[in-house]
C-alpha cells in the first residue's frame, strides 16, 4: 500500500498536535469488515470515514478528482449530493488504476483526505453525518492499519471544500 501517504499523514496530525491512535490489525477491504476488526481492538464507538474517490465532471466544463468521506454505515446518496453541489454535471467512481495513479492504494484503504495528502486530488467533501460520531477511524492508505481520533480533531485536520448531508444509513436487509 502508500507507505509515503502513511506518514503524511501521521505528520499532518503531529504538525496539528492532534493525538491519534495507530493499530495493524488483518486485512479489511470493506467497511464491515474493519468495523469488526476495530470492534475487536477496543474501538466500537469509533464510525468508520469511508472515501470515496470520483472523478466529477463540473457544469464549468472542467473535471477534478474529489474525495466523499461519509460514515462506513452509510451509503451515498446521489440527490443529496446533486443539491449540496449545484455546478456538479456528472460523476463516477475512480477506477482501480486511477486509485493507484492518483493515491497510491488499492479500493479499501482510501484515507478520507485530499489535496492535504494527494496532490492530484483537488476537492473534500465530508458527509456531516460523521459529525455525530465522537471518534472516527480509517484504513490509513493501508488495508492491514486503521488510525482512529476525534472526529473533531479529523475536522481541525482536514480542510474540506464542504461539509454537507449526502449520505444515508444502509439498509440491512437480514
Amino acid at each position: 500500500m502508500n507507505e509515503q501517504a502513511f506518514t503524511k499523514i501521521c505528520q499532518l496530525f503531529g504538525e496539528k498536535d492532534i493525538t491519534y491512535q495507530v493499530c495493524v490489525h488483518d486485512v479489511c477491504r470493506t467497511s464491515e469488515e474493519s468495523a469488526k476488526v476495530r470492534k475487536a481492538a477496543g474501538m466500537p464507538e469509533a464510525v468508520g470515514a469511508k472515501a470515496l474517490l470520483c472523478k466529477v465532471d463540473w457544469r464549468t466544463g472542467e473535471s477534478s478528482f474529489t474525495t466523499f468521506v461519509l460514515p462506513g454505515s452509510h451509503t451515498l446518496d446521489k440527490t443529496k449530493l446533486r443539491a449540496g453541489l449545484p455546478n456538479l454535471k456528472q460523476f463516477r467512481f475512480a477506477t482501480q488504476e486511477e486509485l493507484m495513479a492518483l493515491a497510491g492504494v488499492v479500493p479499501g484503504c482510501m484515507p478520507p483526505f485530499g489535496n492535504q495528502i494527494f496532490p492530484n486530488i483537488s476537492k473534500l467533501y465530508i458527509s456531516e453525518q460523521i459529525s455525530k460520531f465522537e471518534r472516527v477511524a480509517f484504513n490509513a492508505a493501508k488495508l492491514d492499519t486503521s488510525i482512529w481520533l476525534l472526529t473533531n480533531d479529523y475536522l481541525q485536520a482536514v480542510t474540506p471544500d464542504g461539509v454537507f448531508d449526502f449520505s444515508v444509513p444502509k439498509i440491512n436487509l437480514l
